[in-house]
């Protein structure tokens, strides 16, 4: 359709009434057929040209309108949907509902709108089409969460059609609506409905009670007396709503005379009934606080004879025999008396704490342990019930575990079960989430559904990141995202593009958190086909993008890793160079995503550049060369040039670097982990023992050259290496190594052991590292979840043992580090030293002596096997055969001549 085509057309349109009336819809269709033939230069061109008709000539053009509403719609700018729904008011005025129709199924293709929505719903009035109309409002309901009359005539429609479960729904969705608006005039009448037609809801009942005492103390006594008048064949209900009258207008004579009438019914063959009543003076005239009165009584009225007991000053458990006006006596759990213990009333009534059958203490004192240990285990939901009834209606996991381990659960038996309960926690709707205190849980007389509870951890939640994870887990856990309370989540993220009357909020710098809430909110219409979200669909990941001053940073501060990988998608479908962008972004989302995408679009030459480039720069791009060492493209490597030994000559400066990095308190926790790594891959895994193999003797002088250069090298790794270089190539000459030239002064310096023993060295480092520390973490981590850390014995001792193992692991590493091998090929049999066994002729006492000189690991006095580092092993040494000597030592003088000396077989 050529420019001119529609500049002719909008001249020879006519603005008046019979011209609106002669539009059909066929019309609109031939529009968009000529629409769909242009190319994007066009579609701009025909849009301005229209924008300027309706500017300058004629605002009321239908033509104009609906070109430049449909290309608007199309290209979802920010005004994307006025145009058109001006066009459908117009035609709603000349009655032209077929048309008005159309141009509303045009806007919900693209998207539930709530204005297209409405209208279109009007029309279905207009035209007697009532199942229509109810279904779009239910469409309507879904995405305007202010709407509450059209929720209200939903529920009675849904009544009028006998389906009760979805109009009971949608009377709950209207009175919330109307109590979180603070609009409580008519939720009296919902509340009487509901009341008819779900009898045994009375904890949601006193639940939307509770919500509207906030609001109107008046309104909420009135919805109480019509839920008491709906529970007379529950007496203890009618006590719980009297009670709740009473605490929110403690001068309720009427809810006091009824509440007094339930409780003479419900203890009707209580013995002291009568006593309990004056005592509290609630059936008095005493002026006195009902609430207390109220508390008094209950605490009263719950000893009577059959009564388990607790009694603070001892701790014990027991059970009430007989009770009168003055005495009380209890059997306590252990007592010897058959008489049992006497006590007042009044001095019972003070010290004595009334429990309940049910009550864990009661429980612990009458059951077995391993009949309760079964129960706790096999039954999550009355233990959780149990615990939390026990604790005055809470309880947090700390005190779970006191009350748990080790009386029911042994110490490993307690995280298994936790994990389990942390599930119900969640999902049972009768336990809540305390809003002020964390980890904390509460038995509810009122259900709350998964959904509330949900909403209650996303609102506590303060990361952002863990917000978009409580949004997430709503819907893996099948939550109802079509509730108000979902919204409510989703609401948290749109906010950030959206003002309250749906205009968009101008994004000056984009940050990680915008770019996460875009995407999110993509994914949820897009993919999960949630269109009736409030989305900014006029918003592009590019415009996002042109708005970010730091793109590095943005992406590696986005937490969640779908995101990130939506993010990458983006960056490739829509931002020119893109390869060049993803390298960049490659060491902030080091797994096989980024990588894999070079390879499907063919840019390999890119990817080379990334395993190139982790080697030249390996200080500033540490944690890729470490991801591509572990995780690479064998056949990438080979492409890349970069030799095997030049590969693990890097390694080797690398972990010199590292180590630096460590001692300096630089990233320490970051660095010993890329440490750790490079020890494997070097070390444990042979690859410098394998090219020490594999090449000739300058590879050895290169390789020996970086290892004894590497700072703080551990464990040994430089003895063994240099012990490699000297069984292949055994006139090598260390440059660190001093020779001796006097037989006279040659006393050894460092630390002389056999190869088994500096194996078995090794092996005691990594049972420390891997089995002893591991374990004495753990018992620290279970003894700190057992409370105070101040007198906690079992956390000092796991401590003092954890101090104890890392010195001795700083000891042996040390000694390790000082070893030098000697080899029996290396043992000098013309003087005494290591690896020499010597007979003595003690001239002093006339009789022959045989000693065996070894280093400090393989000594042992007491079979004659001499240190040669000790004080009488350096007096042995480098003395020859027939050589006579004698020396003082602690003041005991020694005389000896050598007889013999030959080599130790070792």
């Amino acid at each position: 359709m050529g420019f001119q085509e529609i500049e002719n057309l909008l001249k020879e349109e006519q603005w008046t009434k019979s011209t609106v009336n002669t539009y059909k819809v066929t019309s609109f269709q031939e529009l968009d057929t000529h629409i769909k033939e242009m190319d994007e230069d066009q579609k701009t061109e025909a849009k301005e040209l229209c924008d300027r008709h309706l500017s300058e000539k004629e605002r009321n053009s239908i033509i104009a309108t609906y070109i430049s509403g449909s290309i608007q719609l199309e290209r979802r700018g920010a005004d994307d949907y006025l145009l058109l729904l001006n066009l459908i008011e117009v035609f709603m005025e000349n009655k032209k509902w077929n048309i008005v129709e159309f141009l509303s199924e045009k806007i919900l293709s693209r998207s539930e709108n709530k204005h297209a929505l409405r209208l279109l719903a009007d029309s279905y009035e207009q035209m007697g089409k009532t199942d229509q109309k109810f279904a779009l409002w239910e469409r309507l309901v879904k995405v305007d969460y202010e709407e509450v009359e059209i929720v209200r005539e939903l529920a009675a429609y849904a009544q009028q059609k006998g389906n009760k479960e979805k109009a009971i729904s949608f009377l709950k969705k209207a009175i919330h609506r109307l109590i979180k608006r603070k609009d409580i005039s008519s939720v009296r009448s919902l509340f009487g409905t509901l009341l008819e037609m779900e009898e045994d809801a009375f904890g949601y009942f006193l639940s939307v009670a509770e919500q509207v005492s906030a609001i109107s103390k008046g309104t909420a006594v009135a919805l109480l007396r019509d839920l008491e008048a709906s529970s007379k064949e529950d007496i203890d209900q009618q006590i719980e709503c009297q009670k709740a009258i009473l605490n929110l207008d403690r001068d309720d004579l009427f809810a006091k005379e009824n509440l007094i009438k339930s409780y003479k019914i419900k203890y009707k063959d209580h013995s002291r009934l009568r006593s309990c009543l004056e005592s509290s003076a609630l059936s008095s005239n005493i002026s006195r606080d009902i609430l207390h009165s109220i508390e008094d009584f209950e605490t009263n009225i719950a000893f009577d004879k059959g009564t388990f007991v607790f009694q603070n000053s001892t701790n014990r458990i027991g059970r009430i025999r007989s009770i009168d006006e003055t005495d009380v006596i209890v059997d306590f759990a252990g007592q010897s008396s058959k008489e049992g213990s006497r006590l007042s009333t009044a001095m019972a009534f003070k010290s004595l704490q009334a429990l309940p059958k049910s009550h864990i203490w009661v429980l612990k004192s009458a059951l077995p342990r391993e009949k309760l240990s079964a129960k706790v285990q096999q039954d999550i939901p009355w233990t959780l019930k149990t615990l939390m009834s026990s604790n005055n209606g809470s309880i947090n996991l700390k005190d779970m575990k006191s009350e748990l381990v080790p009386s029911i659960l042994e110490t490993k038996e307690w995280t298994p079960w936790l994990n389990q309960a942390k599930k119900e926690l969640m999902t049972n709707p009768l336990f809540d989430l305390s809003n002020n205190e964390v980890d904390t849980y509460l038995l509810r007389s009122t259900p709350v559904s998964y959904e509330e509870k949900q909403l209650q951890v996303f609102r506590n939640e303060k990361n952002f990141y863990d917000k978009i994870k409580s949004l997430k887990d709503f819907i893996a856990s099948k939550g109802d995202v079509e509730s108000d309370f979902f919204f409510e989540m989703v609401k948290y993220f749109s906010d950030i593009f959206l003002e309250e009357n749906g205009a968009f909020k101008p994004i000056v710098v984009a940050n990680d958190m915008t770019f996460s809430s875009y995407l999110l909110l993509e994914d949820l219409v897009k993919r999960q086909n949630m269109n009736f979200i409030n989305y900014p669909e006029a918003l592009t990941f590019e415009v996002l993008y042109n708005r970010t001053e730091n793109l590095e940073n943005v992406f590696s501060s986005i937490k969640d890793p779908e995101l990130k990988k939506s993010f990458i998608d983006h960056v490739v479908e829509d931002v020119p160079g893109w390869e060049k962008i993803l390298t960049s972004l490659f060491e902030h989302y080091l797994t096989s995503y980024i990588p894999d995408i070079f390879k499907q679009k063919k840019k390999v030459s890119a990817l080379l550049n990334i395993y190139t480039d982790s080697v030249e720069n390996f200080k500033e791009k540490g944690n890729t060369l470490i991801y591509l060492l572990k995780n690479g493209d064998a056949k990438l490597w080979a492409k890349t040039g970069i030799s095997n030994d030049q590969l693990i000559f890097t390694e080797l400066q690398f972990l010199d670097y590292t180590n630096r990095c460590i001692d300096n308190r630089k990233d320490v926790q970051e660095n010993r982990k890329i440490a750790k790594t490079l020890m494997t891959i070097l070390f444990d895994e042979k690859s410098v023992l394998k090219l020490l193999q594999e090449g000739k003797e300058d590879y050895a002088q290169k390789i020996y050259s970086l290892v004894a250069n590497v700072f703080a090298l551990p464990g040994g790794k430089k003895i063994e290496i240099k012990h490699a270089i000297s069984e292949k190539y055994p006139s090598f000459k260390f440059f660190d190594e001093v020779e001796t030239v006097s037989r006279q002064n040659v006393i050894p310096t460092g630390l002389f052991c056999t190869a088994a023993s500096l194996d078995a060295k090794k092996k005691e480092i990594e049972h420390i590292q891997h089995v002893d520390l591991p374990e004495v973490a753990k018992e620290i981590g279970e003894a700190r979840e057992l409370g105070d850390l101040r007198e906690n014995s079992e956390y000092k001792y796991g401590k003092e043992k954890q101090s104890l193992l890392n010195n001795t692991l700083r000891r042996l590493a040390e000694e390790v580090d000082r070893a030098t091998v000697i080899t029996r090929d290396k043992v000098d049999a013309s003087k005494i030293g290591f690896g020499t066994r010597v007979v003595l002729e003690n001239n002093i006492k006339e009789e022959q002596v045989t000693y065996t000189i070894m280093g400090p690991w393989e000594s042992n006095p007491n079979e004659n096997i001499i240190n040669l580092s000790a004080p009488f092993g350096r007096e042995l040494l480098n003395h020859t055969l027939g050589e006579r000597f004698a020396f003082t030592l602690n003041d005991i003088s020694y005389d000896y001549t050598v007889k013999e000396i030959s080599v130790v077989e070792f």
